[in-house]
């Protein structure tokens, strides 16, 4: 086999859609335990209970619906929101819901948590606090963006409680899972194949011997000075989050092709090739950019169709990005402040767009 075709199939295909597969039994188990508590008739019921808490920050009860669907994937949740009956109730909920880490992001989230704080437990609950946290302010925000009274009904047909079916959960968990792998060997395949071949050639399309010279380097170059108030330097970081909006499980599988990591052993070594590129602070720092700024693609499409305007999508992506951007600058400064007792590299560059 040539070497290249033995690289791109090696540390393209297999090595960065292996380091995604990874994580699907961890996947499996979130979809299992949200196809309960749905089966349960519980969820009606939190609805309820939430809708005069929701009311203070302009959403409604049915809003922590799309949210907790959210949690198995963005796309669904925020389809979800049609069922909100007042229009500016469903657009905040629409831009609101993909704070929510899903089953997408759990990848990122645990590949962080192993490598950075490996005998510690609250970083993947703080991803969840946050984002309910994010969630209150964001409403907020937004609902003096809108500008609106509301004066909506809450009206909602409360099913029986009953016990979950076990079948259905156990059906449903293997149905959502069948979808996962279907995207890890689909749009995932082909972006770790695309960057791959990117971070292998230039733009003369000749093989590089430095990676700095390749076509990923200048694609994620460009994007890289904006990583600096972050307290990040480096192509490699910007290239993983410019691929993340295509799926956000290809923040690590991108990682693994860019590393050279063909297993997902040697990718979560705590101490290992990724401790290079981040502190822990930083790298926490890193997963909020990638958790908290707008969704995948296929999220941002559900997303057109549920705001119904362009303008609204517009600036719902322009308060995601803000939001998940100012979030992880405010992480890395504080945060190196505290515990190194230093500010983190960009800092001045972090007062200048503050």
């Amino acid at each position: 086999v040539h070497p290249l075709m033995q690289a791109l199939i090696v540390d393209g295909a297999i090595g960065g859609v292996g380091a995604v597969i990874g994580f699907l039994p961890l996947i499996m188990v979130l979809f299992f335990c949200l196809a309960l508590l749905e089966d349960s008739g519980y969820m009606s019921r939190v609805a309820v209970i939430m809708d005069r808490y929701f009311k203070r920050i302009g959403l409604s009860g049915k809003s922590i619906i799309p949210m907790i669907v959210g949690t198995g994937c963005a796309i669904p949740g925020v389809m979800a929101t049609r069922t909100i009956e007042d229009d500016n109730q469903r657009r905040i909920t629409s831009i609101l819901t993909p704070f929510v880490p899903c089953g997408a992001k759990l990848p990122i989230i645990e590949l962080f948590s192993v490598v950075f704080f490996p005998n510690t437990s609250w970083v993947g609950p703080s991803m969840y606090i946050m984002a309910i946290t994010l969630i209150i302010i964001g409403g907020l925000l937004l609902k003096k963006l809108f500008v609106y009274e509301d004066e909506s009904l809450f009206i909602m047909e409360l099913p029986e409680y009953k016990l979950p079916s076990l079948k259905n959960a156990v059906m449903q968990m293997f149905d959502k899972a069948k979808h996962f792998i279907y995207k890890a060997t689909t749009i995932i395949l082909v972006m770790n194949t695309l960057v791959w071949f990117m971070q292998a050639y230039g733009w003369n399309l000749k093989p590089v011997s430095n990676q700095s010279d390749s076509i990923l380097a200048s694609v994620g170059g460009l994007i890289a000075p904006l990583m600096i108030p972050i307290g990040i330097i480096g192509w490699q970081m910007a290239a993983a989050t410019i691929t993340g909006f295509i799926a956000k499980e290809n923040v690590v599988a991108t990682l693994s092709v860019i590393l050279a990591v063909a297993s997902e052993e040697a990718l979560h070594t705590p101490g290992g090739v990724l401790t290079t590129m981040f502190t822990p602070v930083t790298a926490y720092a890193f997963l909020a950019l990638n958790l908290f700024t707008p969704p995948c693609f296929a999220a941002i499409g559900a997303m057109n169709s549920e705001l119904g305007e362009k303008k609204w999508l517009f600036r719902g992506l322009a308060f995601q990005i803000s939001v998940g951007y100012i979030l992880a600058i405010l992480i890395s400064q504080i945060g190196s402040l505290v515990f190194y007792g230093t500010v983190a590299t960009g800092f001045i560059p972090e007062i200048i767009i503050i």
